[in-house]
């Protein structure tokens, strides 16, 4: 099936065939590498995403403990105090479009209180931390198939070898 659904080429010559064979090896183990290295991309851009917006939630916690502080809040008042300001977590170009569907550019999430925001951030840490794994997993994927590309290399040498050996080895019987 694979010989006959490649393009024409004289497969007397066993040399070519292999070649052709070895040569569609290499290219679909590159087409796995570059969907392994899109997915490690992705999942790296979403913790990067997650991080920022978590820093702005601590920013954001922060400035509503001065300000509750100030205004005389204090003990465990502080934690059943409101917010101050507004909040908004802010991206640009491609990353907004991320964040999106990550459900970043939903404000607080319904958080009124300093407590909630503090909830808000425990869950997000939670999803950060999970897809740290998720990418940690991607990574060793991406490890495999580089492995895989590259014993795809060492036999694709090893046989060129081979062929070349046999060849001169008729060569030498011919001329001898």
């Amino acid at each position: 099936n694979f010989v006959s659904g490649t393009p024409v080429i004289d497969y007397q010559d066993v040399n070519a065939l292999v070649q052709q064979v070895l040569r569609e090896s290499y290219m679909q183990n590159t087409e796995d590498l570059r969907h392994y290295a899109e997915k490690v991309r992705s999942f790296n851009e979403q913790k990067s995403l997650i991080r920022d917006y978590l820093s702005e939630l601590r920013q954001h916690s922060t400035s509503s403990r001065e300000a509750a502080i100030a205004g005389g809040t204090t003990g465990d008042d502080l934690e059943t105090a409101g917010l101050s300001g507004g909040f908004s977590f802010q991206t640009s170009g491609d990353n907004a479009a991320a964040a999106q569907a990550l459900g970043l550019t939903d404000g607080l999430e319904g958080a009124t209180t300093i407590q909630g925001l503090d909830d808000l951030i425990a869950k997000w840490e939670d999803k950060l931390n999970t897809i740290g794994d998720d990418a940690q997993l991607a990574n060793v994927d991406l490890q495999n198939m580089l492995q895989k590309q590259q014993q795809t290399l060492q036999m694709m040498s090893n046989i060129s070898k081979a062929l070349h050996d046999t060849a001169m080895a008729i060569i030498r019987k011919i001329g001898g």
